[in-house]
């Protein structure tokens, strides 16, 4: 619907964005699909749908799964995105015994072997959980619809200067989180349900950030990335 509504030369802005890959599709279902109560059926054509419609307009076909919102999981959803080409899956909800047992052993990411009794390695897929559910860290919440915690300033000769309180905040976080993940890559999400309201001044604040992190730190990067 939004796509419609865009001018010629916007869409082709978009399409710019994704070929440069800088804008990624990720899932790209019709929706982001119940997995427990969902016949496998209504979940292919869910997932059909959306992709062919993105591999018609921008001519690529996603490659990692995300579901990071369905109350549950089932080992039938990831069995099919392997089936349908995805190289990986990321979700958020999971049971707080289970994650606690693989935040101790640095099981957060793991190859799912789904249905593995009747399909041995036959099929499988990374996947990947996120440590803090998907919206901003604490501390973090800068947009101004939630009226939340205040934006990142880097400028040294303004009165609201914090970009040191928020760069050793992230910087701690990211330690910690080091310790859950087997790789070297963490993602932490900035963003959240009906979030960027205000997207210029929510970029502002990442960039800020960003900035004078990397200028301050030397073991941990910060860099804009998709999934």
């Amino acid at each position: 619907m939004w796509w419609d509504e865009q001018t010629e030369d916007l869409q082709e802005q978009v399409k710019q964005l994704v070929s440069e890959g800088r804008l990624e599709f990720i899932n790209a279902g019709w929706s982001m699909h119940d997995e427990a109560c969902t016949h496998h059926d209504d979940l292919m054509n869910n997932m059909m749908i959306g992709q062919n419609w993105v591999e018609n307009v921008f001519g690529i076909r996603p490659r990692i799964g995300w579901s990071i919102d369905p109350f549950g999981h089932s080992s039938g959803n990831p069995r099919l995105l392997a089936d349908m080409g995805m190289d990986a899956w990321i979700f958020a909800r999971l049971d707080y015994e289970d994650k606690e047992q693989r935040l101790k052993d640095k099981t957060m990411n793991f190859i799912w072997k789904p249905m593995h009794d009747s399909l041995g390695d036959e099929v499988e897929i990374f996947t990947g959980i996120m440590q803090d559910h998907y919206c901003w860290i604490t501390g973090f919440w800068m947009d101004e619809r939630f009226e939340g915690d205040d934006p990142v300033i880097s400028n040294k000769k303004s009165s609201a200067f914090n970009a040191d309180y928020y760069s050793e905040l992230m910087y701690n976080y990211t330690i910690d989180m080091s310790s859950h993940y087997r790789g070297n890559h963490l993602l932490v999400p900035m963003g959240c349900d009906f979030s960027n309201m205000n997207a210029r001044q929510n970029f502002q604040s990442h960039d800020n950030l960003i900035e004078y992190f990397n200028a301050n730190y030397d073991d941990v990067t910060l860099l804009y990335s998709t999934p």
